[in-house]
C-alpha cells in the first residue's frame, strides 16, 4: 500500500492516490484516491471551513461532537459503519454515494442535509435527529435514495422543508413519533415494506405519486394530509390522527384501510380506489366541519355513525360491495352521481337535514325501510334497477312542505328559477313512482304520483311565460289536489261529496221557500191551515213537502207576491256580498270579483232579470263549494264537514229526494213544483256530484288492497 499524502495529514485526512486541492480554508480531494480515515477535530483546529471529496472509497470517519464546516462527498463509497451524534453546523451533501455498512445518526443535528442519488445498503438511522433550524429554513432533501434495508426517522425533528423525491425503500421505513415543524413535508416514494408515522406530528404531511406495497400507517397530528397519485398496494391505516384536512386523491389502495381521527376540520378523498376494506371514524367529532369522497372507488366500506354528525358529501363514488347504513343518524349528506353495484340499507336511519340522491344508481336493492327524513330528499334523475323498500318511511310530504322547500332553495342562489327546481323534484318522486310500480306497489306509487304532481303545479305557477293550456292545467292540479289529494285521500273526498248534498239540500229549501206559488195558487196546491208544531207545509195530491223550520204557512205567505218582485235583487245583493267578503279575506280569491262584475255588464247590454239572477245563484252554488273544498285547516274544515254531516242525515231521513238531483223529481209522482231555477241548480249540482262520485270510486280503488 502506498504512503498517505503527508500533504493532508496534516488535516487529519489519511489517503492514498490522491489528486487535492488546499486553500486558505478549503480542501478538495479528488481521483482515484482511497482514503482511510477522516478526523473532523483536526480538520476544525486548521480552520478549514469547506471539505469536498470525490473519491472512490472512504473507509472510516471520525466525528468530532460539533462539525463547523461545509461538507459534499461525491461518487463516494463509504466501507464502514458510520456513527455520529454530532451537530453538523453547515451544509452536509452525499451525492453519488454508496453506504456499504450501518449509518447512525442518532441524535445528529443537521442544519442543511442533501442527499441525492445514494444508496444504503444497510440499516439507516435518524432516531432523534434533527433537521435544519426554524430561522434559515434550509431545505432538508433525499433524491433518488435507495434504502436498501430499514430506515429509521422515528422521533426525528424537521424544522427545515424535507423532501423526499422518488425514494425506494426495501425495508420498513419509520417516522413514529417525528415532528414535522417544517412548513411542508414531501413524500414521492416507493415502499416495499411498512410505512409507519405513528404518533408523528406536523403541519403540511404530502405523499405524491407513491407506491406502497405493504402497510402505510398514518397515526398522525398534522394540520394538512395530502395523499395524492399514489397506490397503496395493501393497507392504509390512519388511526388516531388529529388534524385539519386530509385529503387522498387519485390514489388507489388495493386491501383493508383504517381510517381513524381523533379529529379534524376537513377530510376529503378524490379520485382513488379502496378495493379492500375500508372503516372509517373520527372519536372526537365536534372538530369536524366537513368530509368529502369524490371520484372514489370503494370496496367495502364501514363508517362509524359519529362520522356523520357533520357535512358527509359522497360524490361521483362507486360502491362495489353492499353498504350498511343502518339505524345511522345522518345530519348533512350527499350522495349524488354515486353508483351502488350492490345493495344499500338505509333501515331505520334518521335523516335531520336535506339528503341528496341525485344521478344516482342502484343497482340491487334499494331499501328505506323506516327511514325518517326531516327534509324532502332529492332523488332527481336516480335509477333504481332493481327494487326499492320504502315500507314504514314518513315520504308523506304536504303540498306547503313541498312548496316551501322549493321556495327556499330559490332563494339559496342556485341560479334557478322556481319551476326548474320544482321540475327537479318531480324527477325525484317520479323515479320513485317507477320503482314502486316495477315492484308492484301501486298503493304506494300512487304517493309519489301525488308529489310528482304536486311539483307540476309548482312549476306552472313559477312559470313564466305561462300558455292558456298551462292556466288551464295549474287550475286542474289544484281543483283535483283540494277535493281528493289526487285520488290519495278517500275520507277527504267523502267529505267532500258530503259538503255538496249538504249545499245543495241548504239551496233547495231556501230556493223552495221563496218560490211557493202565489195566494190565487192555494186551491190549486191544496195548502191548509196548519200550526207552528206541524211537520208540512202544504200538500199536493198524495205528496207532502216537509218545511223544515215548522214554518206557519198563512203567516209567511201573507207578502208573498212582495217578496217575490224583490227575490232577485236579495240574490244578487247577497251574493256581490258574499263573493266581495270572500275576496277580501283572501287575495287568492280576487277573481271572483270577476263574477258580479261580469253579471253586472249582462244586465247593462239587456239581459233580462231573471237570466242574471239565475245565472249569480248558480255561481254563488258553485262557488261556495269550492271555497269551502279548499279550506286546510283543521278548524276551517272540521266545522264544515260536522255541518254536512247533520244535514245530510236530515236530509237523508225526510227527503231523500234531494240526494238524487234531476233524477230525484221523477220519484215523486208530480213534478209541478219544479221551477226553472231550482231545475238548473239541480243540472249542476249533477254535473258536481257525478265528479266527485268519479274521484271517490277511483280513490277507492287506488287505495284498495285489491290490484286493479
Amino acid at each position: 500500500m502506498n504512503e498517505f499524502d503527508q500533504r493532508l495529514t496534516q488535516y487529519g485526512i489519511y489517503a492514498t492516490n490522491t489528486q487535492i486541492s488546499i486553500g486558505k480554508d478549503r480542501i478538495s480531494v479528488f481521483g482515484n484516491a482511497i482514503i482511510e480515515k477522516i478526523d473532523f477535530k483536526i480538520l476544525q483546529e486548521k480552520g478549514i471551513k469547506d471539505l469536498d471529496i470525490r473519491v472512490n472509497e472512504i473507509k472510516n470517519i471520525i466525528f468530532t461532537k460539533d462539525v463547523l464546516l461545509d461538507m459534499s462527498f461525491s461518487g463516494v463509497t463509504f466501507i464502514n459503519e458510520i456513527k455520529a451524534s454530532s451537530k453538523f453546523i453547515g451544509e452536509l451533501v452525499f451525492s453519488g454515494c454508496t453506504f456499504k455498512e450501518e449509518v447512525n445518526f442518532q441524535q445528529a443535528n443537521f442544519e442543511n442535509f442533501i442527499c441525492s442519488r445514494v444508496t444504503f445498503e444497510k440499516q439507516v438511522s435518524f432516531l432523534g435527529a434533527v433537521f435544519g433550524n426554524t430561522e434559515n429554513k434550509k431545505e432538508i432533501s433525499f433524491s433518488n435514495v435507495a434504502f436498501l434495508n430499514e430506515v429509521v426517522f422515528s422521533k426525528a425533528i424537521f424544522s427545515s422543508n424535507i423532501d423526499f423525491y422518488k425514494g425506494y425503500f426495501q425495508k420498513e421505513l419509520k417516522f413514529n413519533r417525528a415532528k414535522f415543524k417544517c412548513d411542508k413535508a414531501n413524500f414521492y416514494i416507493e415502499c416495499k415494506d411498512k410505512v409507519a408515522f405513528i404518533g408523528a406530528i406536523g403541519k403540511n404531511i404530502t405523499i405524491i405519486e407513491s407506491n406502497f406495497e405493504n402497510n402505510l400507517i398514518l397515526g398522525v397530528t398534522f394540520d394538512l394530509l395530502n395523499i395524492i397519485d399514489s397506490e397503496i398496494l395493501k393497507d392504509l391505516t390512519l388511526n388516531n390522527s388529529t388534524g385539519h384536512n386530509i385529503e387522498i386523491i387519485n390514489s388507489t389502495i388495493e386491501k383493508n384501510t383504517d381510517l381513524s381521527f381523533l379529529s379534524a376540520n376537513n377530510i376529503s378523498l378524490n379520485n382513488s380506489t379502496f378495493k379492500g376494506e375500508i372503516s372509517l371514524s373520527i372519536n372526537n367529532f365536534t372538530l369536524t366541519q366537513n368530509i368529502n369522497f369524490k371520484d372514489i372507488t370503494f370496496g367495502k366500506l364501514y363508517i362509524s355513525k359519529e362520522l356523520f354528525i357533520k357535512s358527509v358529501n359522497f360524490e361521483r363514488c362507486i360502491f362495489l360491495q353492499d353498504m350498511n347504513f343502518k339505524d345511522y343518524t345522518f345530519n348533512e349528506v350527499a350522495f349524488n352521481t354515486c353508483t351502488f353495484k350492490e345493495s344499500v340499507y338505509f333501515n331505520n336511519s334518521w335523516f335531520k337535514k336535506e339528503v341528496d340522491f341525485h344521478e344516482c344508481e342502484f343497482e340491487k336493492t334499494a331499501c328505506f325501510y323506516g327511514v325518517q327524513f326531516d327534509e324532502i330528499p332529492n332523488f332527481s334523475q336516480a335509477l333504481f334497477k332493481s327494487n326499492i323498500n320504502v315500507i314504514n318511511s314518513n315520504l308523506n310530504f304536504g303540498f306547503t312542505r313541498v312548496d316551501k322547500k322549493i321556495q327556499l332553495m330559490s332563494l339559496q342562489g342556485k341560479g334557478k328559477y322556481n319551476y326548474e327546481i320544482a321540475n327537479d323534484f318531480r324527477d325525484s318522486f317520479r323515479n320513485f313512482k317507477s320503482a314502486l310500480i316495477k315492484d308492484n306497489n301501486l298503493l304506494e306509487a300512487s304517493n309519489f304520483h301525488k308529489y310528482e304532481l304536486y311539483c307540476k303545479e309548482i312549476e306552472l305557477k313559477n312559470k313564466k311565460g305561462k300558455t292558456l293550456k298551462d292556466i288551464v292545467d295549474k287550475w286542474q292540479l289544484f281543483f283535483y289536489r283540494k277535493l281528493c289529494d289526487h285520488h290519495t285521500d278517500l275520507l277527504k273526498v267523502f267529505h267532500n261529496l258530503l259538503i255538496i248534498i249538504m249545499l245543495f239540500s241548504i239551496f233547495s229549501f231556501v230556493l223552495d221557500k221563496f218560490k211557493q206559488p202565489s195566494i190565487e195558487n192555494n186551491a190549486k196546491y191544496h195548502i191548509v191551515q196548519v200550526d207552528t208544531n206541524e211537520s208540512y207545509i202544504f200538500k199536493e195530491h198524495n205528496k207532502t213537502t216537509y218545511n223544515f223550520l215548522s214554518l206557519n204557512i198563512e203567516q209567511e205567505f201573507k207578502n208573498l207576491d212582495n217578496l217575490l218582485s224583490k227575490t232577485e235583487v236579495y240574490f244578487s245583493f247577497g251574493f256581490v256580498l258574499l263573493v266581495t267578503f270572500v275576496a277580501l279575506l283572501n287575495k287568492k280569491y280576487l277573481w271572483l270579483l270577476f263574477l258580479p262584475l261580469f253579471a253586472g255588464v249582462v244586465y247593462c247590454v239587456g239581459f233580462p232579470m231573471s237570466i242574471i239572477t239565475h245565472f249569480m245563484i248558480i255561481m254563488l252554488f258553485a262557488c261556495t263549494f269550492v271555497f269551502i273544498m279548499v279550506f286546510d285547516s283543521k278548524p276551517k274544515r272540521f266545522l264544515f264537514v260536522s255541518v254536512s254531516y247533520i244535514v245530510c242525515i236530515f236530509a237523508l231521513l225526510a227527503k231523500p229526494s234531494l240526494m238524487l238531483p234531476v233524477f230525484g223529481s221523477f220519484l215523486e209522482k208530480d213534478s209541478n213544483t219544479t221551477y226553472p231555477l231550482l231545475l238548473s241548480l239541480s243540472v249542476v249540482y249533477f254535473i258536481l256530484v257525478a265528479l266527485v262520485i268519479f274521484s271517490l270510486q277511483k280513490t277507492a280503488r287506488k287505495n284498495s288492497i285489491v290490484p286493479s
